[in-house]
């Protein structure tokens, strides 16, 4: 039995892939700039504003991180072409869901940012939810494969 996928992938599906994991990375520099540098990144808010980011649970960052790091393992197995990248995908976008669901909604942070503050919580889930959607697009399309796969 061939182990290799059956297609090979157009040049827009490693643009995509590439995407995903600049964006997946740069979720994790932004991590860590939340976890290591919140007073300094903070400075400028009003005062409701830093006592709802002080006040974000540790749990919060938990995700947080399971969410960026699945993200990066998603998109590493993505670009090598492997299905692995589904399951990695989904935990990123179910880790993204609850974070960006309980600090908007539940803990309030949409009624203390304001309707602008929104902006970047939607682009996060919208774009977890479109990593995963590619990668099962893409093992649909035979582009990914359980076996390592050569690009």
């Amino acid at each position: 039995m061939n182990n290799t996928p059956s297609h090979s992938a157009p040049v827009w599906f490693w643009i995509v892939a590439g995407t995903a994991l600049l964006w997946n990375l740069m979720g994790c520099v932004i991590f860590l700039s939340e976890v290591f540098a919140l007073e300094s990144n903070i400075e400028t808010w009003t005062e409701p504003q830093k006592e709802w980011a002080r006040s974000t649970p540790k749990w919060i960052y938990v995700l947080f991180a399971i969410s960026v790091t699945s993200g990066v393992a998603g998109s590493i197995f993505l670009l090598l072409r492997q299905k692995l990248s589904t399951p990695l995908f989904s935990v990123s976008f179910a880790a993204v869901l609850v974070q960006m669901t309980y600090t908007m909604l539940i803990a309030g942070g949409l009624k203390v940012m304001g309707p602008s503050g929104a902006v970047m919580p939607t682009v996060v889930v919208v774009l977890g939810l479109t990593w995963l959607l590619f990668s099962l697009f893409s093992e649909r399309k035979e582009w990914l494969d359980a076996k390592r796969a050569k690009p």
